[in-house]
């Protein structure tokens, strides 16, 4: 199911649904997230590794998991988020171990992508030659999963903005191998359509959407991780961005992904509903229909 969806299917990011600080333990289970995200329209969720860990850690199979997913009739086509991947020494041991996890999510639930970058400082990424090898080689372990691999640019690390996440991908030539645009990552890191534009439109793999205020308060992590707003309230050109993304032919879902002190208050069936409604809203928008 996660293999065909497509530019008109949301999906609920992990983030968006946890109801829990970014890093947390999610404060709702998985069978309340996937009954949130089925009830308010998404075709989907997000899982993140550490999160799949700790329901198998609770007693639930992947048997139990797939059932779930079942009744509700959505899948888990987004696995994420591997770090440290391009490192030597105990950082590359313990992303080995990350991303070994999420190769048994892609196996139990036939995800479509998974999500990697990178989070350190820019001085401590090893040199451009070495990551593009070692991005080349996760590839090719993923390849074996069915899985798609998107590099997300962060503005703080070494893979900062579109242009880096392209050229590692590029590169490395991997047919499974793209970049993931998040919309905050976008705007906050200097949109750049140009650059955008020239990346082939099979490796935008991943899209996820989200808004801020015009302004960020506090570092740009705080921003990103407490004060993302749901889309189209805020100062975030989606429509624009939307826009671009199905004239250079993107196929790809779009994740919603909110990381917020508001959205982790609300409900899991509220944060649901506001995130589905308020995204299908700026796409319909950007794609002519009725944006109500």
């Amino acid at each position: 199911m996660a293999a065909e969806l497509g530019p008109d299917d949301l999906i609920a990011s992990y983030f968006t649904l946890t109801g829990a600080p970014v890093m947390a333990p999610a404060r709702w289970s998985f069978e309340e997230r996937v009954a949130a995200a089925a009830r308010a329209g998404f075709a989907g969720i997000g899982m993140f590794t550490d999160d799949y860990k700790a329901c198998r850690d609770r007693g639930l199979s992947d048997a139990d998991m797939q059932r779930v997913l079942a009744d509700h009739g959505i899948g888990v086509p987004e696995v994420e988020f591997v770090f440290d991947w391009a490192y030597d020494g105990e950082r590359g041991t313990q992303a080995r171990v990350m991303e070994e996890r999420a190769y048994a999510m892609a196996d139990a639930f036939g995800a479509r992508h998974m999500n990697i970058g990178d989070v350190n400082p820019p001085d401590e990424l090893p040199p451009t030659d070495v990551v593009i090898e070692r991005f080349g080689v996760l590839c090719d372990r993923a390849a074996r999963h069915g899985l798609q691999v998107a590099i997300e640019f962060l503005p703080w690390t070494g893979i900062p903005d579109v242009a880096a996440a392209w050229e590692i991908v590029g590169g490395a030539g991997r047919a499974n191998g793209g970049v993931l645009v998040d919309a905050w990552h976008y705007f906050r890191g200097g949109a750049d359509e140009a650059t955008l534009r020239a990346i082939p439109p099979e490796h935008v793999v991943a899209v996820q959407l989200d808004d801020a205020d015009t302004e960020v308060v506090g570092d740009l992590t705080e921003d990103t991780m407490l004060r993302r707003r749901l889309p189209g309230e805020g100062s975030f050109d989606l429509v624009g961005l939307i826009g671009t993304l199905d004239a250079m032919g993107v196929s790809a879902p779009l994740s919603v992904e909110v990381m917020s002190l508001e959205q982790q208050a609300r409900p899991v069936n509220e944060a649901a509903r506001v995130a589905y409604d308020s995204t299908r809203a700026v796409v319909n928008k950007a794609r002519g229909g009725d944006a109500a």
